[in-house]
């Protein structure tokens, strides 16, 4: 046999009194308390969801800005940088190409 561990203790005194405690909801209204309760507990996770998602977004226009303005004024920003390298790449393979056929 393996040796009682603290996880061993709590799955004993937490977790079996807790799953296995049954608490009789009453009606309400005409409503079985097991119908009403499938709308109950998800209420709290999406509305936590919610106010977790306006933090993050409050979090993110602190860091950047509402429209990513402060990352418009880093040092060194070029928004054509990527457009300018892609078309520098583009030429490159567009003259070895013709390079190529010349030397046919």
């Amino acid at each position: 046999r393996r040796n009682f561990s603290v996880f061993d203790w709590w799955r004993e005194n937490v977790i079996k009194p807790i799953h296995g405690a049954r608490i009789k909801l009453p009606d309400v209204l005409g409503v079985p308390a097991a119908t009403y309760m499938q709308f109950v507990y998800p209420v709290p996770v999406v509305v936590g969801g919610y106010y977790v998602m306006q933090w993050a977004i409050g979090r993110s226009h602190a860091s950047i800005g509402p429209r990513g303005e402060r990352l418009r004024e880093r040092p060194g920003f070029r928004p054509d940088a990527g457009a300018d390298e892609q078309r520098a790449q583009l030429q490159r393979i567009l003259d070895e190409a013709r390079r190529r056929k010349a030397g046919d």
